[in-house]
């Protein structure tokens, strides 16, 4: 309809605010790919675009993938559970069809496009930061306002590895380099105020990956590998000291317990419950003097929630153990105004308000892992429950091996198994939190085998050399998307969708002679 040229700059500005909408509007990135659909259906050059869609086995592995889905449909049950799914998971198949068959970008569009992205990541990640500052009371979880907090997280990390690894080409101003880094760390601090343990993970691994390759492509770079050998052991050896300070023993928890309160009424001892702080949550409780002083501190009722939506007696013990204090009269006087405001709000440990990041989130998936150690309970954390609906997705896998139970069937299954383990979850809309499991539970081994081979087949790009070339950047994205697999349901979402195949667009252009 209009010359090539129009086509391919309607084509640029989409891409450009695709990748801006993804992490901001739900709605606007839904508009955008289905406008670079409508625009490349327009643009035609269709022999151009059958060879490079015969000539990119990429395409050819996410093309298979959606039709493994959709044949996932002919023995699955829930039928309208599978054509929703489908439905959720149709950019996995327009958005690689349009990118992989468009030339691609100019090094200054791809220039232009990144940094339009990583400065909407920055945008947000600011407003989500001033939320956070200015409602104390805001979840970590609904900080960012638009998207969910994980998928954009992973954003995050890629928006690190675009400014740190220079995936858009480095100016070598000082200036420049100096705010590249600063809004790096940025990023960084931001991951650990929002508690993203993926995030964190994907950083590791993915910068040791590429740093070895670094070190392989170029032995000068040893010192740079050394260095950041040094930093992980560093990072380690702090993760380690959280540790030790989240189970060295105060010593009232050490000494011989006393029987009875000031007040001669006896205590409640548990030494074999749960630890926090150094201390046991359950030991030295006098319930009587707890409710008397704290209906006389506290216009909130004892019996009931706070602020933040918990128990206050549960709350309020484990604020008075993480501040070393007896739970009755003696240890509630020794509260300050302030201890009874963070209580009411819902805040059950000090160390949840310090600005020791990295402590907080320790502690965290400490007292997530004493608390499923000594009570089996995983309702209201995050990793706990993951491990029970991993369990409940591999029951179903070992039950349908081959095949699986078909597109729409994957979630009924697997709470059908919740049901029968009698589990905290059943009864919820959860799903399995690990992409790999969810496609073996849909298609099976059989369904897998075929989805891994297509794709470890289309990673490796051989030109006439016989060498081995891919992006830094390419190369995080891929790995951060395999590691994200692992503990998410990263393309049941259209921001996780998006995340697994916008990146495309900057792909750098292969040789002639290449197969992707």
């Amino acid at each position: 309809m209009f010359k090539p040229s129009v086509h391919r700059a309607v084509y640029f500005v989409l891409v450009t605010l695709l990748g801006g909408c993804m992490v901001c509007s739900t709605w606007a990135a839904n508009l955008m790919w289905v406008l670079l659909g409508a625009n490349w259906v327009l643009e035609g050059r269709w022999r151009e675009k059958w060879q490079m869609a015969r000539a990119s086995r990429l395409l050819q592995a996410y093309l298979l993938f959606y039709v493994l889905l959709m044949a996932g449909m002919l023995w699955t049950e829930n039928m309208g559970a599978g054509w929703s799914l489908l439905q959720v998971k149709l950019p996995l198949l327009v958005v690689p069809l349009v990118m992989l068959t468009t030339r691609p970008l100019s090094g200054r569009q791809r220039m232009v496009t990144l940094v339009g992205y990583v400065g909407t990541v920055l945008v947000v990640s600011f407003i989500s930061a001033v939320r956070m500052v200015t409602m104390p009371e805001l979840p970590y979880r609904e900080a960012v306002p638009y998207i969910s907090h994980i998928r954009f997280a992973l954003n995050c990390c890629m928006a690190i590895f675009i400014l740190v690894a220079a995936g858009v080409k480095p100016v070598r101003t000082w200036p420049v380099v100096a705010c590249r880094w600063v809004f790096a760390l940025w990023l960084l601090v931001f991951l650990l105020l929002i508690h993203s343990y993926t995030a964190m993970a994907v950083l590791l691994a993915v910068s040791s990956v590429l740093l070895v390759r670094a070190v392989v492509r170029s032995p000068r770079r040893w010192p740079v590998l050394m260095v950041w050998v040094l930093a992980v052991g560093g990072a380690v050896a702090m993760v380690a000291h959280e540790v030790h300070g989240y189970y060295d023993m105060v010593p009232m928890a050490k000494q011989p317990l006393k029987e009875y309160t000031a007040g001669g009424r006896p205590y409640e001892h548990a030494c074999d419950g749960a630890v926090e702080n150094g201390n046991y949550i359950n030991n030295y409780v006098c319930r009587e003097e707890l409710r008397a002083e704290w209906q006389r501190r506290s216009a909130l009722p004892y019996d009931s929630l706070t602020a933040g939506g918990y128990n206050v007696e549960s709350t309020l013990l484990r604020y008075l153990n993480a501040k070393g204090l007896t739970k009755d009269s003696v240890g509630m006087t020794a509260m300050s105004e302030t201890d009874i405001d963070a209580v009411e709000r819902g805040v059950a440990n000090p160390v949840y308000e310090s600005n020791n990041l990295l402590r907080k989130m320790v502690y965290v998936m400490l007292l997530e892992r004493e608390y499923y150690i000594h009570t089996r309970a995983v309702s209201g954390f995050t990793m706990l429950q993951r491990f029970e609906l991993w369990r409940a997705t591999w029951h179903v896998v070992r039950e349908h091996p081959w095949i699986g139970v078909g597109t729409g069937d994957a979630v009924d299954a697997m709470h059908a198994e919740l049901v029968s383990m009698d589990s905290e979850l059943a009864g919820t809309t959860k799903k399995s939190h690990n992409e790999y499991l969810s496609l073996l539970s849909m298609l099976g081994f059989v369904g897998m085998s075929i989805i891994v081979v297509m794709f470890l087949r289309s990673l490796v790009v051989r030109h006439s050399t016989g060498n081995t070339q891919r992006s830094v950047l390419m190369l995080a994205w891929t790995l951060t998307i395999l590691i994200s697999f692992l503990t998410e349901d990263t393309l049941d979402t259209l921001a996780g969708i998006l995340f697994c195949t916008w990146f495309l667009a900057v792909r750098q252009a292969q040789r002639s002679t290449s197969n992707t």
